[in-house]
């Protein structure tokens, strides 16, 4: 009798344990996706608020008046770290989804336009710095931040496809609340 009972309680553990753990499996991808989407989400965040930056910058070169340096340095500085931060979420996706060869590429793609953006981004800075910076080179130096910055962009779509993350919708309105009683 204790050996049915063995043999059946190893039957009932054959048959049960895979199941939890095809349902940890399964909590884990959603999981991974959700830190997927919100990693990949915030590049496009960072990307939208650098290539926003560089925008102004521009308009500001396009004056024939000096760019107010204040205003440039925090411009500048704000490109900067946007593309460290997205940089940042990249190399977090990047590490997650190191055995998927077409991540990989399109990942090290916006690398490339970001570093490409990164140093553009100091040429328009050294130009801003100066007593008299020449309009004409930081409005160029901005035009090509913004390009490849919107380059960038494309392929952060592209990944965010390949990863099938989905685009954010708006957080749904809180309904109002009631004056309670006093």
């Amino acid at each position: 009798m204790k050996l049915q009972m063995c043999g059946l309680g190893l039957a009932i553990m054959f048959l049960v344990v895979p199941s939890v753990f095809a349902q940890n499996d399964a909590s884990l991808d959603a999981g991974r996706k959700i830190r997927d989407g919100g990693m990949a989400h915030g590049v496009q965040m960072y990307q939208r608020h650098a290539q926003d930056r560089s925008q102004v910058l521009y308009y500001y070169s396009q004056a024939k008046q000096p760019i107010p340096k204040a205003e440039a340095k925090e411009l500048v500085t704000g490109i900067k770290s946007d593309l460290t931060a997205a940089d940042k979420a990249l190399a977090k996706l990047k590490t997650e989804h190191a055995k998927e060869p077409e991540v990989v590429k399109l990942i090290t793609s916006i690398e490339k336009h970001h570093a490409k953006a990164h140093e553009v981004c100091g040429m328009a800075e050294e130009h801003c710095l100066k007593e008299h910076g020449d309009h004409v080179v930081i409005g160029d130096c901005c035009s090509e931040m913004w390009h490849e910055v919107d380059a960038a962009r494309t392929e952060t779509a592209k990944l965010l496809k390949l990863l099938k993350i989905e685009t954010l919708t708006p957080p749904k309105k809180v309904a109002a609340k009631k004056d309670a009683p006093k």
